[in-house]
């Protein structure tokens, strides 16, 4: 599968690649909204993991457009602080609470390949 991660944070980003590489997915990588999709719209991944505080933009009102044009992209969205944004997404959609943990990224893989 091809994973985009899309985070300021760059220890994370790398900390996801290295997971998700380690398990065989193609992994990119986008620090700002805009090349987040730009990247999206060029390598249209399956899954993305958006920020929810991005320098550029709030990643919830982002990943609303990203599923609209994308409707059968994985969207996951990571935030360590207010979640009352989470009545915006579709039930196959996640919302993370930083930290995340390993233990949750393999509870998510084998979720989504059933």
């Amino acid at each position: 599968m091809k994973i985009l991660i899309l985070d300021d944070d760059n220890d994370l980003c790398t900390l996801l690649k290295m997971f998700f590489e380690k398990k065989g997915h193609a992994v990119l990588m986008a620090n700002t909204l805009i090349d987040g999709l730009n990247i999206i719209d060029e390598h249209e991944p399956l899954i993305v993991f958006i920020d929810n505080m991005l320098p550029d933009g709030e990643g919830w009102k982002a990943a609303k457009a990203i599923k609209y044009r994308h409707p059968s992209m994985r969207i996951n969205l990571m935030s360590g602080k207010d979640k009352s944004f989470s009545t915006a997404f579709e039930e196959d959609d996640f919302i993370w609470e930083k930290p995340i943990t390993t233990t949750q990224l393999e509870t998510y893989l084998q979720f989504i390949k059933k």
